[in-house]
């Protein structure tokens, strides 16, 4: 084994060790803005796994869609909610023991599939990076094309999500209480 293989194993090792406390992190926090800050560093680490595997576009990706808006956009809805509006309660024993099997059994499946596919170590070499730059090109121009095969529709609704994803953002921060008065309401002196 050579000493690049080496590192790469190493850095490999350490940003799996480091998104899975960030997801368990994600999922046992019972802040939200936390939740979501650890969400963000999982999505990070998950860029850092395609830079790993010479996928530089999908780590941009990865980091413009994901934590540049996605979860900034969570944070935002958060922030802008008011606390009272979103009360904790409390899941039921059912809730958790239905919870546990579902997850015990995600797992399980999960296992599953990585020990019955031919999963083979790809070695780096200028042919690969080749590849890749001309996949690269492939890709970006089915992103912007309009034709059968394309996906610039798909952008398009994607901006039509997160636009409708802030406006409920912040009729939710607007929403007045039943027992508050509405800003045109009050007075002064």
């Amino acid at each position: 084994m050579t000493l690049e293989m080496l590192v790469y194993a190493a850095f490999f090792y350490v940003f799996a060790f480091c998104a899975i406390l960030l997801a368990i992190c994600a999922v046992v926090t019972k802040r939200i803005l936390r939740s979501a800050v650890y969400l963000m560093g999982v999505l990070l680490i998950s860029a850092a796994f395609y830079v790993m595997l010479n996928a530089q576009f999908l780590a941009g990706v990865q980091v413009l869609v994901y934590v540049g808006g996605i979860v900034v956009l969570l944070v935002y809805a958060v922030m802008l909610t008011q606390t009272s509006q979103v009360l904790e309660t409390l899941p039921s024993r059912i809730r958790n023991t239905l919870g546990f099997f579902v997850g015990v059994g995600f797992f399980c499946f999960s296992l599953w599939c990585i020990f019955n596919s031919d999963l083979t170590l790809i070695t780096i070499n200028s042919k690969n990076i080749n590849l890749a730059t001309q996949d690269i090109r492939a890709i970006g121009k089915k992103l912007l094309s309009t034709e059968r095969g394309g996906y610039a529709v798909a952008f398009e609704v994607l901006s039509i999500l997160l636009l409708v994803s802030v406006l409920g953002g912040i009729v939710l921060a607007r929403k007045i209480s039943p027992g508050e008065t509405s800003p045109k309401e009050t007075h002064v002196g």
